[in-house]
């Protein structure tokens, strides 16, 4: 019989293995802990770009790099994420012991039936072993049972960013929101039926 507070949030399933050795748990933070994304790295580096037209994605090759976030950074995403989180949004966490190591927030009803996976970071030394899996499988859950039918995301225009969310059956809009579209013009927006 799974504990009382799993079976009222199904992406709560305890650690989830994401290395031979590495335990990560991923659990629901708590406002005042939205600050320890201040220790991810959020360092990327790649040579191609993906321009959306329509759901059209096209590949341009660009050397591109994204440095890691300075404090002041981190301030105006934890600001942001203040505005939602507490009132009606959640942020998930990724811990490997007391260290967070990756981060998902999730923005409820930014439409009718429309919830968007507002923000996800993962480590640089954590990527590729299940960490960012595990994040968007909580947010998807959490939107899924909040009543959403679309979960929405404008991601990085990255081959690896595009390709994890195509994955998990994100697909690009042809009608991406004006207000999130005019936020982040060159990212790759997309969505997924829940």
């Amino acid at each position: 019989e799974p504990a009382p507070a799993a079976r009222r949030t199904p992406w709560a399933r305890g650690p989830v293995a994401c290395h031979r050795t590495v335990m990560i748990l991923v659990r629901a933070l708590a406002p005042d802990e939205l600050l320890l994304a201040t220790e991810i790295d959020v360092t990327e580096d790649g040579t191609v770009v993906l321009e959306q037209r329509g759901t059209t994605l096209r590949p341009r090759p660009e050397e591109w790099h994204r440095p890691p976030r300075d404090a002041a950074a981190w301030r105006e995403f934890e600001a942001r994420w203040r505005d939602f989180v507490p009132a009606s949004g959640v942020a998930l966490g990724a811990f490997e012991g007391a260290r967070l190591v990756g981060i998902a927030t999730l923005r409820r009803a930014i439409r009718p039936g429309l919830d968007q996976l507002e923000a996800l970071f993962v480590d640089r030394a954590h990527r590729r072993r299940g960490v960012a899996t595990a994040l968007v499988a909580g947010i998807e859950a959490l939107a899924r049972s909040g009543g959403a039918r679309l979960l929405y995301v404008s991601a990085t225009p990255s081959q690896s960013a595009v390709g994890f969310y195509e994955s998990r059956g994100f697909t690009p809009t042809s009608g991406p929101i004006p207000e999130l579209l005019a936020l982040e013009p060159d990212d790759v927006h997309m969505t997924l039926a829940l």
